[in-house]
C-alpha cells in the first residue's frame, strides 16, 4: 500500500528528490553514433539497475515496511518522503535518511563513470502509481533543472527546514549534516558524496578506490568535452570538488608530531597521504589553442 494512499487523494507534508543522469541523451547520441549501442545499453542498464536497486532496499524497515515511495522512468528518479509528525522532530530524521540514500546512489553510479544531479525539497507532496503531484516535486524538478553541475542541492525550502535541525545543536559543526553536506561558492547546500569514502577512518582506513574510480570518471569528461565549454564546466566542477574533498581530508587529518600520537591513527595518518595521488590536474587538461587547421579554399578560375 503506498504511503500516500488515501481517499479521496490527499497532499502530504513530504521531503521529495528528483535526480537525473548529467547528459545522459548525449551519452545514447554518441553510443548512436559509434554504433555501440548495445555495449553502452547493457553497461548503462546495469549501473542504473544496481543504482536503483539500493534506492529500493534502503525505502524499507527489517519489517519490510516503506518509509518513502519511489518513481522511477529510465535515468530519472522521483522520491517522496512524508513526515508524519513534523511539529515535533522538523523532519530531521527523514531528510537525513534522504542525504544518506543519494549519497550512495551518486557515490556507485559515479564508480561506475556517470555523473548525475538533482534536487531536494520541502512541502505538499502525492504519488501513487500514476501520478505524482505537488509543489515540493515542482521545486525539486526545478533546482534539479538549473542546467548547472553535477550535484545533488537543496531547494530553499529543504535548506529552510535544515536550519532548523541545525538549531538542535549547540555547535552545528557537531551535527551530522555538517558531514553530509557541503556549501558552494554560490551559497547552494548540497551532499558531500565523496565523504563515504572515509566512514571507516582511522579503524578502517580509507576506501581509495572510490577516489581512483571518481577521478577516472571526471577525467573521462574532461577529455571527451574540452572542446564544449558549457559541459567541460561541469566536468571541472566535480574536479575541483573531488580535489576539495581531499585537501579538507588531509588538512584536517594532519600526520602526527607527538611521539605519544596514537599508533592506530598515526598508521592510517601516514597512509592518508596516498590521497594526493589521485588529485585531478584539472589544468593539464584543459583545452588551449592550437594550429590554425582551417581548410583552405582555393581560387577559383575566372570565367
Amino acid at each position: 500500500m503506498s504511503l500516500y494512499e488515501s481517499s479521496p487523494p490527499a497532499l502530504k507534508p513530504s521531503f521529495v528528490c528528483h535526480v537525473d543522469m548529467l547528459g545522459y541523451s548525449q551519452l545514447c547520441e554518441n553510443a548512436i553514433k559509434s554504433d555501440s549501442s548495445n555495449e553502452f545499453l547493457n553497461r548503462i542498464r546495469t549501473a542504473l539497475n544496481n543504482a536503483y536497486e539500493r534506492v529500493r532496499e534502503r525505502s524499507r524497515t527489517f519489517s519490510e515496511r516503506n518509509l518513502f515511495e519511489i518513481k522511477i522512468f529510465t535515468d530519472n528518479i522521483v522520491v517522496g518522503y512524508p513526515v508524519t509528525s513534523f511539529e515535533q522532530t522538523q523532519g530531521e530524521g527523514e531528510l537525513g535518511h534522504i542525504f544518506d540514500v543519494f549519497s550512495e546512489f551518486q557515490l556507485g553510479l559515479a564508480m561506475e563513470g556517470f555523473l548525475v544531479r538533482g534536487g531536494i525539497a520541502f512541502g505538499q507532496h502525492y504519488m501513487d502509481d500514476e501520478i505524482v503531484f505537488g509543489d515540493a516535486l515542482i521545486e525539486a524538478v526545478k533546482q534539479d533543472k538549473n542546467g548547472g553541475a553535477p550535484k545533488v542541492s537543496l531547494a530553499p525550502t529543504a535548506v529552510q527546514v535544515l536550519r532548523r535541525h541545525l538549531g538542535f545543536y549547540s555547535d552545528p559543526d557537531w551535527a551530522p549534516q555538517s558531514y553530509d553536506l557541503l556549501q558552494d561558492t554560490d551559497g547552494s547546500v548540497f551532499i558531500n558524496y565523496l565523504q563515504g569514502a572515509f566512514v571507516a577512518f582511522p579503524e578502517g582506513g580509507i576506501y581509495f578506490e572510490v577516489f581512483k574510480k571518481h577521478k577516472e570518471t571526471v577525467v573521462a569528461g574532461l577529455s571527451e568535452y574540452c572542446g564544449i565549454p558549457s559541459v567541460r564546466a561541469k566536468y571541472e566542477w566535480a574536479a575541483r570538488y573531488h580535489n576539495s574533498v581531499i585537501d579538507n581530508f588531509l588538512v584536517h587529518n594532519p600526520l602526527p608530531t607527538s611521539p605519544d600520537a596514537d599508533e592506530l591513527y598515526a598508521a592510517a595518518a601516514v597512509e592518508a597521504q596516498g590521497l594526493i595521488n589521485y588529485k585531478i590536474d584539472i589544468e593539464s587538461y584543459a583545452a588551449v589553442p592550437g594550429k590554425l587547421s582551417l581548410v583552405p579554399i582555393p581560387p577559383q578560375p575566372r570565367t
